[in-house]
């Protein structure tokens, strides 16, 4: 579609029309971003030009609107700092005091792409505490740290340092990391060892489950499939998977991502491929690859796997080792196949014999 056709009616309208979802304002946000990569050298007071500036005001209308859905903001922002606008770090200082875990995360990295500046540091630095303290999701913290890295200065690096006595080992790792790449000391004795939520019940009831068959029957909007568990190769995240379902966990809850010929995503509770249960789970790593029907975790780096899982629909051998692999599908992979985005897992069966 032509930048000039997506920037008039009734597109516009759409998107900022008090009923309007909040996947619908991302993708007009995405589309507005990519109008600057489709005009390039546009001449002043060009269509092309007038084109860049249309879509430049629309993003900050849409940051302005207090209406705006919450889930959408992150994609608007990063829309918007796409077009290098003198005032981004503001409105990333703005919503850098959201309630929304993802919403401070994606303003910390947009504040983390500009040029370091003192009243970004001192953001950062007060948005920190907060972010430490959030119980769900690290993904603020894990953000703000990276930003203030960024900074390159003693004040940044001393808030950094604030973290390395965090309860969660992924911010300290961060912290211990950010530090030593800016020079700032080697904490690497700080990461400690890991705690395991893990009971000892919860041991002996994944251990049980070896040389058994245990399966799940995933209920969608689209059909059924059925995942046989590999308990054997990769138990606690097998047990983790069982717990949520017998909770009613995925129950209701939309999948967010379907990458054709990829893979199928699912087990976010926000339904914008950022949510999770409130605590990660250890990657167990083993040699069974992914072929087509592999269910894998969803990652965002090592050891931060906790509800979101994926099924394949082709071989993907540069997945092997990196992410684990816990069951396969067995029944169904015709539904797999002709699953769309937005369809809703109904329920999720899971028997064991």
């Amino acid at each position: 579609m032509a930048p000039g056709i997506f920037q008039n009616e009734p597109y516009q309208a759409n998107a900022a029309s008090q009923t309007a979802t909040w996947r619908q304002v991302s993708r007009r946000a995405q589309g507005l971003a990519a109008i600057k990569d489709v005009i390039t050298g546009a001449a002043t007071d060009s269509a092309g030009d007038h084109a860049l500036k249309d879509a430049q005001k629309e993003l900050a209308q849409v940051l302005q609107r207090t209406t705006t859905p919450t889930l959408a903001i992150p994609d608007v922002l990063q829309a918007y700092n796409s077009y290098k606008s003198a005032d981004t770090d503001q409105f990333a200082r703005r919503f850098l005091q959201s309630n929304d875990v993802i919403v401070r995360a994606s303003a910390a990295e947009v504040i983390g792409s500009q040029t370091p500046g003192e009243p970004n540091t001192r953001a950062l630095i007060e948005a920190l505490p907060r972010a430490m303290r959030d119980k769900d999701l690290n993904d603020a913290a894990l953000a703000i740290l990276e930003a203030l890295a960024k900074q390159k200065t003693t004040t940044a690096n001393d808030a950094i340092k604030t973290a390395l006595d965090s309860s969660d080992h992924l911010i300290r790792r961060k912290a211990v990391a950010l530090l030593k790449a800016n020079g700032a000391g080697d904490f690497s004795a700080r990461i400690g060892t890991v705690q395991t939520r893990n009971t000892t019940l919860d041991y002996r009831r994944a251990i049980a489950r070896t040389g058994k068959h245990a399966t799940a029957t995933v209920v969608t909007s689209s059909g059924a499939f059925t995942i046989e568990f590999l308990a054997d190769e990769a138990p606690l995240t097998v047990d983790n998977f069982i717990q949520l379902a017998r909770k009613g966990y995925f129950n209701g809850q939309i999948i967010p991502r379907v990458v054709p010929n990829f893979v199928v995503q699912a087990g976010d509770p926000r339904g914008d491929q950022n949510g999770g249960p409130g605590y990660q789970i250890r990657c167990e790593i083993n040699e069974v690859p992914y072929e087509r029907a592999a269910v894998g975790m969803a990652l965002s780096g090592k050891d931060t796997g906790g509800s979101q899982w994926f099924v394949t629909h082709s071989p993907q051998p540069h997945l092997d080792g990196g992410y684990t692999v816990f069951g396969h599908v067995i029944r169904g992979m015709e539904v797999v196949d002709n699953i769309a985005r937005g369809a809703i897992i109904r329920r999720v069966i899971v028997n064991e014999r």
